[in-house]
């Protein structure tokens, strides 16, 4: 439990520091800025892999600065797995809220496998559209850069129509998750998820880096399987290897759930080396 409590107060400050920013940008300070699809931290460049794929897929040759972002957000993809999914993505923790909330309600869930082929499907689209259309059509549905742009407009005061439009899609997509009770959005949609997860799945074997290692001669749950129930996204950790790295966003619930069951998963640096 109390890697959630960390892991929830990381989301919960880094959406309040997303939301002041532009205000203390306006005061001088601009040691961060920009936003999550180009964010500059202390001097080092972050920057949404897709948003470089589509100025590629428009046929212009992305910024430095804006390739180096994109090039540095999938390599911490590679050792680290989509820690920024579950960690940082404002969106994604609305989604664990409203998945929450509709969970206790409900306890309806949703099992479907392959659902990241068909992300890859809705990316190949969205950037043939942006080559079609001259246009990065995908930063539309870009859920954590749309997000935080939300607090540059209200900072340049802009009409309240005009920040109803910017949310509108996150909006949507959290009513359809709270009437379904599924996360919709980050399990079939997101497109950012998709190259994130894509560099996640290319570590080696045998390669130091971030795992969810599980090892089946602890395991005490005989045939049940909490460590999956805690899981929002519906993903099995019992298996070698831990959970798929591609769909895994590492937040560690099936993690601290299984601490109670003989605490047959737990985080690894190495594979079968824990942490």
């Amino acid at each position: 439990m109390r890697l959630i409590a960390v892991r929830r107060a990381v989301q919960i400050l880094a959406v309040a520091g997303l939301c002041a920013l532009p205000w203390v940008n306006a005061a001088g300070w601009r040691g961060v800025s920009g936003s999550f699809f180009a964010l500059d931290f202390l001097g080092i460049p972050f920057a949404d892999p897709v948003g470089a794929a589509q100025v590629a897929a428009m046929g212009f040759l992305p910024a430095g600065r804006l390739l180096a972002g994109a090039l540095l957000s999938l390599g911490l993809a590679l050792l680290l797995g989509r820690v920024f999914c579950s960690w940082v993505c404002p969106y994604g923790l609305l989604s664990e809220l409203v998945y929450t909330l509709r969970w206790r309600r409900s306890g309806a869930r949703l099992v479907v496998r392959q659902a990241f082929w068909g992300k890859i499907l809705l990316l190949v689209l969205g950037l043939v559209a942006a080559l079609g259309v001259g246009f990065p059509v995908l930063g539309i549905v870009s859920l954590p850069g749309e997000l935080s742009l939300l607090p540059v407009l209200a900072w340049q005061g802009d009409e309240a129509w005009a920040l109803l439009g910017a949310a509108a899609v996150p909006l949507v997509a959290l009513l359809l998750e709270f009437a379904t009770g599924k996360r919709l959005w980050c399990r079939f949609v997101c497109p950012q998820s998709v190259l994130l997860g894509a560099a996640a799945k290319c570590l080696p074997k045998g390669a130091p880096g971030l795992r969810i290692d599980w090892q089946a001669g602890k395991c005490t749950c005989k045939g049940k399987a909490p460590c999956q129930q805690a899981c929002s996204l519906d993903l099995n950790p019992r298996c070698k290897g831990g959970p798929e790295r591609h769909d895994c966003t590492h937040c560690g619930d099936c993690v601290s759930t299984c601490a109670a069951y003989g605490k047959a998963l737990g985080w690894a640096a190495k594979e079968g080396e824990r942490v």
